[in-house]
């Protein structure tokens, strides 16, 4: 093959490689679109009480998405508070929370584009609880585990009671339970596990 036949070859497939790629549709980030599994999520938080005694509880996720934009939604069912004795489960739903009212706290957030797997980041979010919406900010680490995608804070999340106008409620629990102090702060921990939602 003389020069002039391996440029023109060389040009040939620079050109066709050019089309393959024109054609081929960029890739979806890959946290969008996924559907929260909420039975396999966690949500729970630490509170304090007399200064340094420390307990865990839980609260079930009821729904959430992440959308095809991006958008991240969830909602907690606060009547699902668990903190293994029944009279303070009833207490919190009935005093603290008053889920009567305020049955559900809400999470959302617009997920940015460069977001990176398997690497620490922070997430702003918007906290919705008992009327009072608040922004609020995150570490977490996303990773893929089969078909999933799991979702975990890599710091726990502090969240003042105070913020959300529930203090009044908190010493109404510490008085109620004959206690010194319960914290208006509590840690929490989370871990959110999503399907790939159907088009």
């Amino acid at each position: 093959m003389n020069r002039k036949s391996i440029i023109t070859a060389c040009l040939w497939l620079v050109v066709m490689t050019g089309c393959q790629h024109s054609n081929e549709k960029p890739s979806e980030p890959p946290y969008m679109n996924w559907q929260l599994q909420a039975a396999a999520s966690q949500f729970s938080f630490l509170s304090t009480k007399n200064g340094d005694h420390t307990e865990e509880h839980t609260i079930r996720f009821d729904q959430g998405l992440i959308d095809q934009q991006g958008q991240l939604k969830l909602a907690l069912d606060l009547t699902t508070v668990d903190t293994m004795i029944p009279i303070r489960d009833q207490r919190m739903r009935d005093i603290l929370f008053e889920v009567k009212d305020f049955p559900k706290a809400y999470i959302s957030s617009q997920l940015d584009e460069q977001m990176p797997l398997l690497k620490p980041f922070a997430v702003d979010f918007m906290l919705d609880l008992h009327g009072t919406r608040q922004s609020m900010s995150a570490q977490v680490l996303i990773q893929t585990v089969g078909d999933q995608l799991v979702v975990t804070n890599f710091e726990p999340v502090l969240v003042n009671g105070k913020d959300f106008g529930l203090d009044p409620a908190i010493n109404q629990l510490t008085k109620i339970a004959g206690l010194r102090s319960i914290n208006y702060e509590v840690l929490v921990d989370f871990k959110l596990v999503f399907e790939k939602a159907a088009n």
